[in-house]
């Protein structure tokens, strides 16, 4: 993983793509809205927007460089390995909690008898070959799973609607108790979960092939996935209703259990897992590589492979003991993380990142200007 990397434009829409939909499609997003959930999730795709395009503008001042490096020019070599080993922490303990989700659902739809020490070894092994690989390997995969995703999710609509699962009714009264729930969902819950985690995409662009795709290709990614999963949102609470939305832990599964047709086409439970599954692969592999490039920067090892292994075993730990079951990995997620970990890693650094870097360029600037 040492040697020149260059991504394509389109296998960074792809990636992102996946890394978005991975695990978001899994759960309820912006669950205090309630029926209104939809608006609140537009509101956070609007926001997650603006706040990429901080991260796009933070690259763009040192578009040659990677994140690791440009972190320690801006705030100086101590601080900045701080704040870097920090967001490598944050990388490994986001990796460890979507593993731990994923054992989750293996074992309560697939694999009822296995262990979660089991499914969690596969995952990572399989994980861990690609990043053997390289990065290179696992994007141009993530190619054909989008498709591959893509075709699923038409599926998936086109036999729910034939079905006549859609109750359109459950989706009023609109904004029945005013925008104040909707924001609360959106702040910071919606903005964090799922659309500020593409931070971690910060790492992943100073390999594309043109750098202004950054941009031009991440926002449009961004953006379509934001849509899938509203789509995704409008339908669970058509189908399902909030009441029973509340109380499942995967609202995709539960609704597309309400399909039947003429009694054949039914029980798809286990096809859609695969389809979950595929997005949590993407998902958790994009944390796992920025974990071992960044960790192999900052401590200056010439190869990164050595890496893996040893944060593999750390992420599989951790996905054990951090959580003792999926309820409160879900309330961690959402209730907690949102306000301790989030908040500081996708916000906060970042815009003062790009205040510093900005004050910094014109005071440059302002000093060549003054030889002259």
């Amino acid at each position: 993983m040492n040697r020149k990397i260059v991504i394509s434009g389109y296998q960074f829409f792809c990636t992102m793509f996946l890394f978005e939909v991975g695990t978001a499609s899994l759960v309820s997003l912006a669950p205090r809205a309630k029926q209104d959930a939809w608006i609140g999730l537009l509101l956070s795709l609007i926001l997650g927007c603006l706040l990429y395009y901080v991260y796009t503008k933070i690259f763009e001042t040192y578009p040659d460089i990677p994140f690791t490096q440009y972190v320690q020019i801006i705030l100086g070599e101590y601080a900045g390995k701080i704040v870097v080993l920090t967001y490598i922490i944050y990388f490994i303990y986001m990796a460890s909690l979507i593993l731990r989700k994923f054992e989750e659902l293996l074992v309560m739809t697939l694999f009822n008898s296995s262990s979660l020490i089991l499914i969690g070894i596969l995952m990572l092994f399989l994980i861990m070959y690609g990043l053997f690989k390289g990065i290179e390997t696992i994007v141009r995969t993530n190619e054909v799973i989008f498709v591959l995703i893509i075709l699923i999710f038409v599926l998936i609509i086109t036999l729910e609607f034939i079905s006549k699962v859609y109750h359109l009714d459950n989706l009023r009264p609109v904004l029945e108790n005013g925008w104040t729930p909707i924001i609360k969902a959106a702040i910071p819950q919606g903005l964090t979960l799922p659309f500020g985690e593409v931070i971690t995409f910060i790492m992943l662009m100073p390999l594309l092939n043109k750098k202004e795709k950054a941009l031009k290709v991440g926002l449009p990614a961004l953006i379509f996935s934001g849509l899938i999963l509203l789509i995704f949102t409008i339908k669970n609470i058509a189908i399902l209703g909030v009441p029973v939305l509340e109380r499942t832990l995967f609202p995709l599964l539960t609704s597309i259990s309400y399909i039947n047709i003429v009694n054949f086409v039914q029980r798809l439970d286990s096809f859609i897992v695969i389809f979950m599954v595929c997005g949590g692969f993407a998902k958790i592999t994009v944390f796992f590589y920025c974990a071992v490039s960044g960790s192999a920067d900052i401590f200056n090892i010439k190869k990164s492979e050595q890496l893996i292994y040893p944060i593999g075993v750390i992420i599989l730990l951790s996905s054990l003991w951090l959580s003792p079951n999926i309820v409160e990995n879900d309330i961690e997620r959402f209730e907690i993380l949102p306000y301790y970990l989030h908040i500081p890693l996708q916000i906060i650094i970042p815009i003062c990142l790009l205040v510093i870097s900005l004050i910094q360029r014109r005071l440059n600037e302002d000093q060549i200007q003054a030889k002259k």
